[in-house]
């Protein structure tokens, strides 16, 4: 088959679908009908002779030519977009170029100012969106994209994603200046079962980290508060005897004192994830290597 007899535009449906799992969804985000869809489907269905994908219960599934193909498909489809959004060689310094970023509040609150300074002062054309995209839809939005990075603790199972480890901190236990915890030489475990806690998480229920750790010692902490955002602690642990859980770059920003907790827990981590078919587009190594000095200097500041 040779690419003069084909369609582009055809690819540009054929991804949709796959990334959509249904027809009318693919119809919305391509911006055509319903019927125009399905009428390049059947277009596709010839070129190829495969069915390509099987209408189900659950949508629209692909076969296994489509799974073969359709990673060459989104590659091109990125490549072509990039070409048409950016054209020649990237310059930070006259780019009017939009990057869309995942973060969470505390990573918004990390890197942003350092982001927009340095942006404002060199590069400022750049535009930057910073929105939460839920975890589960994060593959998804870099592969169509509605997103060029994400930050996030835990690290897609996708073979289309690439990640690069960008902070890390120890937990410690903050609290408020005079909290009866600075009498202490050193907080212990019984200690710290004696306190209350807020804990943070966008679950209804579910541990943290240090519960996972609490419980292999059948141990279980108090906790009093259960917030969404950890941007509303600093003001709550300040006036109550309340204490947090958060990272130790957290606790300094904010003026908290804290100790160091008496148990193993894991390091607060954050990954900055990207679509494999962006990994060498001069735009996207110009705002990772930005990304990452913003959290070098969040981490010492």
């Amino acid at each position: 088959m040779k690419i003069s007899s084909f369609d582009l535009n055809l690819f540009v449906v054929m991804n949709a679908i796959y990334t959509e799992g249904s027809l009318t969804k693919a119809a919305e985000v391509v911006g055509i009908t319903q019927p125009a869809v399905s009428n390049a489907l059947a277009r596709l269905r010839e070129k190829f002779d495969d069915e390509l994908f099987i209408r189900t219960g659950s949508g629209m599934v692909p076969t296994h030519k489509t799974e073969n193909i359709i990673s060459d498909v989104q590659n091109a489809l990125n490549l072509m977009q990039r070409s048409i959004n950016e054209p020649g060689e990237f310059n930070p310094t006259s780019s009017e170029r939009v990057f869309r970023i995942s973060l969470g509040d505390i990573s918004e609150g990390r890197i942003l100012p350092y982001l927009l300074e340095y942006i404002n002062k060199n590069s400022p054309g750049i535009v930057i969106e910073s929105y939460y995209t839920a975890r589960k839809d994060i593959v998804h939005s870099l592969a169509t994209n509605e997103l060029n990075f994400a930050v996030d603790p835990i690290i897609p199972r996708s073979k289309d994603v690439k990640t690069q480890k960008v902070f890390s901190d120890n937990f410690v236990c903050a609290h408020r200046a005079n909290h009866p915890l600075t009498k202490l030489k050193k907080l212990d475990l019984d200690a710290l079962l004696e306190l209350k806690f807020i804990n943070i998480s966008n679950r209804k229920r579910g541990p943290a980290l240090i519960d996972v750790e609490l419980s292999k010692i059948q141990l279980q902490r108090e906790v009093a508060l259960r917030a969404q955002h950890f941007l509303v602690t600093p003001e709550i642990v300040r006036s109550t005897d309340l204490v947090l859980v958060c990272s130790q770059s957290f606790a300094k920003k904010h003026g908290l004192q804290f100790e160091e907790l008496p148990l193993d827990v894991p390091p607060v981590e954050q990954y900055l994830i990207w679509h494999s078919s962006d990994d060498n587009d001069g735009s996207h190594i110009w705002m990772r290597e930005l990304i990452t000095e913003a959290f070098d200097a969040a981490k010492t500041s």
